[in-house]
């Protein structure tokens, strides 16, 4: 058990947590450059941040779905270095809001062990 909420821990077991940009039915990871186009999907405090930011700079955004529900549950946005930016939570009850903040631990734990790991 890792979030306590039983259909996200099977989704979390059954594809992982993503430290390299791509996606599947659960998430989705992006990496972004300032000026990016890409950045008119995100939300818009993500979308400022990204838009307003110099070429040089990138971002790295991580959105979850639930796939049975058919909706957003979480999307993060880190900076190269790995630190969190912006975050959102589409889910406003207490419980989904507990498992959006363990997803995001979850996403800085495996980014810190792929460093660990090079």
């Amino acid at each position: 058990m890792q979030t306590g909420i039983k259909s996200v821990d099977t989704l979390i077991t059954k594809y992982g947590i993503l430290v390299s940009p791509g996606a599947d039915e659960f998430q989705r990871r992006v990496r972004l450059t300032g000026g990016d186009e890409r950045a008119n999907n995100l939300p818009f405090c993500m979308y400022q941040k990204v838009a307003h930011a110099p070429l040089s700079k990138c971002f790295n955004v991580h959105h979850f779905y639930l796939p049975s529900h058919k909706g957003k549950l979480a999307s993060f946005l880190f900076d190269e270095k790995g630190n969190l930016i912006e975050q959102v939570y589409y889910q406003r009850v207490a419980r989904w809001v507990k498992v959006c903040r363990k997803l995001e631990q979850l996403v800085r734990r495996a980014k810190q062990d792929v460093q660990l790991a090079a």
